[in-house]
């Protein structure tokens, strides 16, 4: 996560009124320099000026200088600088499943959706490949969101029109959820894996950590390295999104490609010494949380406090994976540091206040926050 910027020395004490009243003291004594004097009203737009230039414009400069404080376009720059690229917004993908008349052929390009609702539009997803209805009445079609980002995520059993509807296909669902769609990344994690990359020198050596910087590279949210997972020599990444969810085949697959690079040997970042890589998406394991006796300031509420409490809780996921623990000691001071929160009585994690044991493969998920 990116710091906070702190004015250097040089630039405080800049104020428009601070330049200003410096101005006046330099005015020779016989001068008036009461407001509504010549003097002052005439440099009093000059001071304005220069206190816009130090505390907008030269701020801006500095901050853009360095990644630890820049931001969008100027943040890019400095990912280029270590050949990394923000990762855009990725659509999500599954497959549905299509009953009918045996034969009957559904085109690529076919559109399938969710229905409509009070609470939201309906979400629309293109399918990738022809195919046909098979002897048993059915055919799983792979689709990909029309829109791409988190709202292209449903849930399973959601997926149930055809946009224009076929007389020879009788029912349509996606048996699974259909995920893998995110945000453009933010500038906290792109700046996370800059530093990383400035951190840790391209050793290509096989180091979990380097399993971990291809992973994210490639669009994962995080990864599990499991070393000598089918004996020597083979290596296992387990996945997530970049939402915290299971890689979704696309992603895994694009991963695999990045990593080994099939196609293009001269490409590949796998060691040598690495005869078998396996991807696949992480088993994820709720975890609910509750809090009672909440209190805090008008500066926030309940709901902004379970946004900043879903967020700030990623992080530790991410060592808990090191560990295979999820530890309430680590969980539970996130409360007070959310801004806003003057206190609170107990907090739970899946209605108890003791460490929670992860699988080997399993990777922590935010379930529900009951906080009162």
């Amino acid at each position: 996560m990116q710091p906070d910027f702190i004015k250097p020395d040089f630039i405080l004490n800049n104020s428009a009124e601070e330049i200003h009243q410096r101005m006046m003291n330099s005015l020779p004594g016989d001068l008036d320099d009461m407001p509504g004097g010549f003097p002052y009203d005439f440099t009093k737009p000059a001071a304005l000026e220069k206190d816009e230039f130090i505390n907008y414009h030269l701020v801006r400069a500095l901050m853009i200088a360095f990644p630890q404080y820049a931001w969008d376009e100027w943040l890019d720059l400095h990912g280029r600088q270590v050949h990394l690229e923000r990762h855009s917004p990725r659509h999500a993908s599954g497959k549905v499943k299509v009953s009918g008349k045996v034969g009957t052929k559904i085109a690529a390009g076919t559109v399938f959706c969710t229905p409509a609702t009070d609470t939201g539009p309906s979400i629309a997803f293109r399918s990738t490949e022809e195919k046909e209805i098979g002897d048993d009445g059915t055919a799983f079609i792979p689709v990909t969101a029309v829109d791409s980002g988190i709202g292209s995520n449903v849930a399973s059993d959601t997926v149930a029109l055809m946009i224009k509807p076929h007389k020879d296909i009788t029912e349509v669902v996606n048996p699974e959820p259909i995920r893998g769609g995110t945000e453009r990344e933010s500038n906290d994690d792109y700046y996370d894996r800059i530093a990383a990359e400035y951190a840790n020198s391209l050793t290509y050596l096989g180091n979990d950590s380097d399993y971990i910087r291809w992973a994210k590279e490639a669009g994962a949210g995080d990864c599990i390295v499991i070393p000598a997972a089918e004996g020597p020599g083979t290596v296992r990444l387990v996945l997530v999104d970049g939402n915290g969810q299971p890689a979704n085949e696309e992603l895994v697959q694009d991963i695999y490609d990045y990593i080994v690079s099939p196609e293009d040997r001269s490409a590949r970042l796998l060691p040598t010494a690495c005869s078998k890589l396996i991807c696949g998406p992480a088993i994820t394991v709720k975890i609910d949380f509750a809090l009672t006796g909440l209190v805090y300031d008008g500066t926030t509420g309940i709901e902004q406090i379970k946004m900043d409490f879903a967020e700030a809780v990623k992080s530790i996921y991410t060592s808990a994976k090191q560990w295979d623990i999820l530890r309430y000691n680590d969980v539970r001071p996130i409360i007070s540091d959310i801004p806003g929160v003057l206190d609170f009585d107990q907090f739970f994690m899946n209605g108890d206040i003791k460490n929670i044991r992860l699988g080997r493969e399993e990777y922590p998920e935010t379930g529900t926050l009951d906080f009162t």
